[in-house]
């Protein structure tokens, strides 16, 4: 009888009833109370019986989800967009809950142990740039929005590597980088469409595309999104073990929709990146999974192009345009306004270079060649400008060294040649991203990308074959990537 008390099934009944004993009095007295603790069990199961679906909903929430729309729905703060809890912090912080108790247990590899250390590390220096920032006084919701950029964004590698580590979890992981894909295709066409049809920057699309002469809207909501997307469909067609057609036809369905979207942003820096990205990926595959995937990719672009001028000549000229203005930088406002804005976040840096300023700081400037008054921004287009602004040469440094030893850690990924490629198509990503930063803040809280650094960081840190196994192709074998149905 004591050992049955004991065993772990009683244990869980008793705890179960308990809950549901908490909700049905809450739910008499506090529906919404009810309701909040509901959920919060809800995704907490989810975190520990379903840790890839758990992860999955998470990067969905960051990476397809507008952070504006985002930050409508939350819990505590002061009206839409100002702090509290959102749906992306729920799902975050019981992640780490979960790591938290399975990190210990695990067997990690000298990789993963550096990781996991410099994930700590930048995670304290984002702490103490947080109590900077209140001690300066700045607003919550400002410095929160930016410490769930920095801090969740990187904390997020810990959640991916031992979702990874789980028996199963790089083939659930595939299946979802594939629905991911598709979904982050699709909406980021629904976006332009929509509102340019509407006219309507409601719908993720900014207004115009400055020099050019029919341009009439930018797609930004997934900005940071189509060039990962793209690199990863395309180093999984270059490792030619997508062996069935219609696991080959879904991801070059994900390549085309993702490169349309990524065309209809009309930003130069994205399309330099993702081509410097497809062919890193090109010249680390052998040379007949290179000419295929070459072949493979050079018919995708060619039916994307041909549906899109079919439908959209204008677009096509808009995009020519657009890309032959690279040329023009000497006129090019935009290059202005950065060159401003630059040189305002230089001269903080100096006078604070090793710790920085703190979260939500500002910079007072204006534009006066376009009769824009000064004002206070705590924004900057220079992504490692910001960074270092932000965080200073200490804490700045240890990210940018962990995302660098991610990109040049060497190694074949265990678990199948599919697996192999998504982890090179993950470091090649990570080149793309550091290039993007030079014109784009990555790191800041409106872009969402760190989140997807974090899962990518993670699979750049996957264990690896020893170099006689890689040679002799032992290990290498892995099923297809599973097609949704």
């Amino acid at each position: 009888m004591i050992h049955a008390l004991a065993s772990r099934t009683w244990l869980n009944a008793t705890l179960l009833a308990g809950v549901a004993l908490l909700v049905g009095v809450l739910a008499g007295k506090h529906p919404n109370y009810a309701v909040a603790l509901g959920a919060l069990g809800f995704v907490t199961l989810l975190a520990f019986v379903a840790p890839v679906t758990h992860l999955t909903i998470l990067l969905v929430l960051t990476t397809i989800v507008p952070y504006s729309i985002e930050g409508l729905y939350h819990a505590g703060g002061a009206g839409a967009g100002n702090g509290g809890l959102q749906a992306s912090d729920l799902f975050l912080l019981t992640g780490l809950l979960r790591a938290a108790l399975v990190l210990p247990r695990l067997r990690l590899t000298r990789r993963q142990v550096t990781v996991v250390s410099l994930v700590v590390i930048s995670c304290a220096f984002t702490i103490f740039e947080a109590y900077q920032g209140f001690r300066a006084g700045q607003s919550v919701a400002n410095v929160g929005a930016e410490f769930r950029a920095l801090a969740g964004g990187f904390a997020f590698v810990l959640i991916a590597l031992t979702t990874l580590e789980d028996r199963g979890a790089h083939r659930r992981m595939l299946r979802a980088l594939v629905v991911m894909g598709l979904m982050l295709g699709l909406w980021g066409i629904a976006q332009w469409t929509l509102g340019v049809a509407f006219n309507s920057t409601d719908f993720g699309v900014r207004a115009g595309v400055s020099l050019t002469s029919n341009g009439v809207g930018q797609l930004q909501g997934g900005l940071f999104a189509f060039p990962i997307a793209v690199t990863l469909s395309f180093a999984a067609l270059a490792s030619g073990h997508l062996r069935d057609w219609r696991e080959r036809a879904v991801v070059a369905t994900v390549l085309v929709l993702n490169a349309v979207s990524l065309l209809l942003t009309f930003e130069r820096t994205f399309w330099v990146a993702t081509g410097v990205a497809i062919l890193l990926v090109a010249l680390r595959s052998g040379r007949a999974r290179r000419a295929r995937a070459m072949l493979t990719t050079l018919a995708c672009v060619i039916v994307g192009v041909t549906v899109l001028a079919a439908a959209s000549p204008t677009t096509l000229q808009t995009a020519e345009q657009r890309l032959l203005s690279i040329g023009q930088y000497q006129t090019d406002l935009s290059v202005r306004s950065r060159a401003v804005e630059s040189g305002f976040v230089i001269d903080k840096i100096r006078a604070k270079p090793l710790f920085g300023w703190g979260l939500a700081d500002t910079i007072y400037c204006g534009q006066p060649w376009t009769q824009t008054p000064p004002s206070a921004q705590s924004y900057t287009h220079v992504g490692y400008l910001w960074l270092l602004w932000r965080e200073g040469i200490l804490g700045g440094g240890v990210l940018l060294l962990l995302l660098a030893l991610s990109c040049v850690w060497p190694g074949r990924a265990r678990g199948g040649d599919l697996v192999a490629a998504i982890k090179m198509g993950s470091q090649v990503s990570i080149v793309a991203l550091l290039i993007i930063n030079l014109t784009f803040p990555v790191f800041s809280q409106g872009s969402q990308a760190t989140y997807m650094l974090g899962f990518l960081v993670a699979c750049c840190a996957l264990p690896t074959l020893s170099r006689r196994a890689a040679a002799s192709g032992r290990g290498t074998g892995i099923a297809p990537v599973p097609v949704p149905s």
